[in-house]
């Protein structure tokens, strides 16, 4: 059973107690219950959830504003709650949203939908990570790169000299060849200026 600690956030009293107890049942932990978007939001930076189900006409959240926050801070996947004459494609298409339920809900939909959206949440965060780190380790490259021209260029050193070269600054000073290579980039690039 799934210990994801979740908030919920819809205007209706009875729709948040009856989707607490069936997360409950499921063994989803509810830290957290708001009845406008402000309390939302309060209680999602401090609370920490691992997924925030929103009432589509939740008050305050005029043009999905609240899920925006969530998903520009990426503090959680976020479930969207309407009705059924609702345009549901046009939620499920919204940034930050990773799953659509509707009123009345269905118990037997909740857990799945939950679930999916946690798992896509948790995918795209590990791809953006994994971006990151690439971009980095690009741009180390690039100015490896740049450096070593400037120092087969400046110096008259051959490519693996000037590898080398690098890599022996890089251990005895005990930082990345990047950072290296910036500092070879900006005293060399002075003596051209």
């Amino acid at each position: 059973m799934s210990r994801a600690r979740v908030i919920i956030a819809d205007k209706e009293k009875d729709f948040r107690h009856n989707l607490k107890e069936i997360l409950r049942y499921n063994g989803y932990l509810v830290v957290g219950e708001a009845e406008e978007a402000q309390g939302l939001l309060q209680q999602a930076f401090q609370l920490s959830p691992d997924l925030i189900i929103i009432a589509r006409d939740l008050p305050g959240n005029e043009g999905m504003h609240a899920v925006g926050i969530i998903e520009e801070h990426r503090l959680a996947p976020v479930v969207i709650v309407g009705f059924p004459g609702e345009d549901m494609m046009e939620m499920a298409r919204m940034p930050g949203v990773y799953g659509v339920l509707t009123k009345p809900l269905q118990d037997e939909m909740v857990v799945p939908v939950l679930e999916m959206a946690m798992a896509f949440f948790e995918r795209m965060t590990h791809l953006e990570k994994e971006a990151k780190t690439l971009r980095r380790t690009l741009e180390e490259r690039r100015l490896v790169e740049r450096a070593k021209s400037l120092l087969m260029e400046k110096r008259g050193m051959t490519e693996k000299e000037a590898h080398r070269y690098l890599q022996k600054l890089s251990m005895d000073r005990c930082v990345t060849m990047g950072r290296v290579a910036k500092e070879i980039i900006l005293k060399l690039g002075k003596e051209e200026g």
